[in-house]
């Protein structure tokens, strides 16, 4: 079962504002005729962070199968083994995650590091997850 993820506005705010930044810059510098090896650098971090925030708008989805939940974040996948999760939880945290909204959804597992993702429809994926393995806890 596929879920499709969830991009809060911000999201495309921080895009949009970022790759404003870096258009005007190029322009400026384009204008003064002052391509300086630290505007490369900087335009190279602004492209390496469009790495990052733009393909989540495009390919953001995590698919449940029998024994594996699939996470898809823009270039990032991670697969995550059912019977290994302990515990799903949900929370607004802000730490770095598989989500592009603060609407989160904590899968916690004995084998790696708790995984954040934020759905369209957070109650439908829990209660999918639940009925693949029963022994997960749901914590509020």
């Amino acid at each position: 079962m596929i879920f499709k993820g969830k991009v809060a506005p911000w999201w495309y705010v921080v895009t949009a504002g970022l790759n404003g930044v870096a258009l005007a810059a190029l322009i400026y510098q384009v204008q003064t005729d002052n391509l300086s090896a630290i505007f490369i650098g900087n335009l190279l971090l602004f492209l390496l962070l469009d790495l990052y925030f733009l393909p989540p708008i495009f390919k953001n989805e995590v698919t449940i199968s029998k024994k594996t939940v699939t996470v898809k974040f823009g270039l990032l996948t991670k697969e995550i083994s059912i019977p290994g999760i302990t515990c799903v939880r949900k929370m607004k945290s802000y730490s770095a995650s598989f989500a592009a909204s603060f609407d989160r959804v904590g899968i916690e597992s004995r084998s790696m590091t708790a995984v954040f993702i934020s759905l369209r429809d957070n109650e439908a994926f829990i209660k999918e997850l639940m009925r693949k393995n029963r022994k997960i806890k749901y914590l509020m």
